[in-house]
């Protein structure tokens, strides 16, 4: 529970705040990315108290994602009314499940819907009404587990929906070696007709990425994006494995011509391929 006496100082005055138990996990950034900023310690605060419906509908959506409940609101008649819409629709049967867990350090979860079977990517927190509009959305057939940092609270998951658990040998601990899929080669492999699983080893050593249609890259920690600057990135100081070999599985990504990026960290972008191609390019220099 947010704290007001704890109040990151940066904060403008009104019913919405940011405590200073922020982690820097970029969620509240790219669900109101004019309502949340960064402050010098990379820390979120509110920049700008929400003033419109969907300012308060991505307040809301920000409070409940937060994995660590660090943001705050005093009473507020527009907080109560505003209508939640998660998981949101971003694009082609791809949802936002918001909901993060800490467990995860925060970690986006993406929900995939495909006449093949739909795919819950990477753990959000296991949440009642969360459940029940995946639940309303067809279901969990398979959930994708891109590393071993993202795994959350899979195994309710997969109680509940009965779900195959796919994640990489080179993945699995304790908590992860019932997973129903491991996959055993460190190669990318064709799962449905139009889905993709990449192996993108660098952050973790057996990172898994997720392509659909040859265009929708579901990225987990390989790759982040950043709204302020509209960048696609990766990090060297995050490559808990190698960065080399990070950076050969971003040159792997050159040949595909890819339009979205879904990240782990940071929200997700639309770009020609040829805009994203130059931003890989350019973490390769």
């Amino acid at each position: 529970m947010a704290q007001k006496n704890n109040k990151n100082l940066n904060c403008v005055e009104g019913p919405l705040y940011v405590d200073n138990t922020c982690i820097d996990c970029w969620t509240c950034l790219h669900i109101g990315k004019d309502i949340f900023k960064l402050d010098s310690n990379s820390l979120s605060f509110v920049a700008r108290q929400p003033q419109t419906d969907e300012d308060w509908v991505q307040a809301k959506e920000a409070i409940l994602s937060c994995p660590v409940n660090c943001i705050g609101v005093i009473n507020d008649v527009r907080f109560n009314q505003a209508l939640l819409s998660l998981p949101r629709m971003i694009t082609d049967n791809i949802f936002y499940c918001g909901y993060t867990s800490r467990d995860s350090y925060g970690g986006t979860s993406y929900f995939l819907k495909t006449s093949q079977g739909n795919i819950l990517i990477d753990s959000p927190k296991f949440n009642a009404q969360l459940v029940q509009k995946l639940k309303d959305l067809g279901g969990v057939d398979y959930m994708f587990l891109s590393h071993k940092d993202d795994v959350a609270d899979h195994q309710k998951f997969a109680e509940f929906f009965h779900c195959k658990r796919i994640i990489h040998r080179l993945e699995v601990e304790e908590f992860t070696c019932e997973c129903e899929i491991i996959l055993e080669e460190e190669k990318d492999i064709e799962f449905f007709s139009d889905v993709q699983i990449i192996f993108t080893p660098g952050h973790s050593k057996g990172h898994l990425s997720l392509l659909y249609k040859n265009k929708y890259l579901f990225t987990g920690d390989h790759l982040f994006y950043s709204h302020d600057e509209d960048k696609i990135f990766a990090s060297q100081n995050l490559s808990w494995h190698s960065w080399e070999q990070q950076k050969k599985s971003i040159a792997k990504l050159l040949a595909f011509d890819l339009e979205w990026i879904f990240p782990g960290h940071g929200g997700w972008c639309n770009k020609t391929s040829l805009q994203i191609k130059r931003e890989l390019s350019k973490i390769l220099v």
